[in-house]
């Protein structure tokens, strides 16, 4: 089985402010509509807003010298940057782009902190995603540190398939490049993987769409991997 940790759906905490504690927010906030590829967040950029992601799926990724670091891929529904709310250092610690078009909520930074002072539950809820997020990362990183290629390639789809695109045939959104970033690979050793679960009948490989035909050979090469 992948040790993927599925993102969980944000909306739900919204349904917790009173109408008042909704006013602050909104009357502060601006929908925002970015086109594939684009950035939502750059990395050393000041913070003062909140954002959520209404939809779209979005790629959390620090900035190197010679490559990108891509800390985790979020869907729709949940907010992007919670990781900013009281912290010392008030500039955005990575980028957000994002992988389709997108709509995003922003809320005034300023203004979020005073809800999340007026209400506990709100409060204890983005407390709860600000963990689960770095569980996600937790998790994806302990991936790429402990498997070998042919391990991280066989998680990598199985992890698209279960908390990305909840189907065992897609579409990715990366590019080869971020797909080598994501698993912690050269981009050449990369698409040879690819290819070889593609040669091999575990995988259909058409472009970037990608139909699982062997879920059980794909979950041993990842468990043993």
């Amino acid at each position: 089985m992948p040790q993927c940790v599925k993102d969980i759906d944000h909306d739900p905490a919204l349904k917790l402010l009173s109408a008042d504690e909704l006013e602050l927010l909104n009357e502060s906030s601006a929908e925002v509509r970015f086109k594939k590829n684009e950035t939502v967040v750059k990395q050393g950029a000041m913070v003062n807003s909140i954002l959520f992601g209404k939809s779209g799926i979005f790629k959390l990724h620090m900035e190197g010298a010679k490559h990108d670091i891509i800390l985790t891929l979020k869907k729709d529904h949940t907010y992007l940057g919670l990781s900013n709310l009281y912290s010392n250092v008030n500039i955005h610690q990575y980028s957000v782009t994002a992988l389709e078009d997108c709509v995003v909520y922003i809320y005034d930074k300023n203004n979020f902190e005073k809800v999340l002072e007026k209400n506990v539950a709100f409060a204890n809820e983005m407390i709860k995603y600000i963990n689960h997020n770095f569980s996600r990362i937790l998790r994806r990183f302990l991936c790429v540190a402990q498997k070998n290629a042919r391990g991280k390639i066989a998680e990598m789809i199985l992890c698209f398939s279960a908390s990305l695109y909840d189907s065992t045939c897609y579409t990715m959104n990366l590019t080869r490049t971020e797909l080598a970033d994501f698993s912690g690979l050269s981009m050449e050793n990369t698409v040879r993987i690819l290819k070889e679960f593609n040669e091999d009948g575990i995988i259909k490989l058409e472009g970037k769409k990608i139909d699982i035909l062997k879920v059980d050979v794909l979950e041993r090469i990842s468990d043993f991997g």
